[in-house]
């Protein structure tokens, strides 16, 4: 019973772990993220590998309050694999403030909140890719 569990518990960490990018080469993403020309200062960049990549993953960036962002798949800053992708934008999460009186909770929005990206198709080539990201009002 004692081998059963350490087994399962290796495969459920193996799962949490992830294979990162696996043999897929990768190189170095950095860039920033604006809109109107200002820079976006916060919420995450997404980079899905796009047509059959073989071992790429989709990777997450958090934007900091600069605008900038560097991805990282298996180590910080190593990049995302070589190839094509689709970059997505996830604004950050609404923050609700609770009252004392007892009435509703205020809720702010992120001012980013309606914002997608203007050129979501980006590829990744071989060496430091310096990008910047463009947001546009949702259509």
């Amino acid at each position: 019973m004692q081998l059963v569990c350490k087994f399962a518990a290796l495969v459920a960490c193996a799962a949490l772990v992830g294979c990162g990018a696996g043999g897929a080469a990768k190189a170095p993403v950095k860039g920033k993220v604006v809109a109107n020309g200002q820079p976006v200062t916060a919420g995450t960049v997404m980079f899905a590998p796009v047509g059959g990549q073989d071992n790429a993953v989709a990777v997450a960036g958090q934007i900091q309050t600069d605008g900038t962002f560097v991805m990282s798949t298996d180590r910080a800053g190593d990049g995302v694999a070589i190839g094509k992708h689709q970059v997505s934008y996830s604004a950050p999460d609404a923050e609700v403030t609770e009252t004392t009186d007892g009435s509703d909770p205020v809720v702010k929005l992120s001012p980013y909140v309606n914002l997608v990206v203007q050129q979501p198709d980006v590829e990744v080539k071989a060496g430091q890719n310096d990008l910047t990201i463009e947001l546009v009002p949702r259509p």
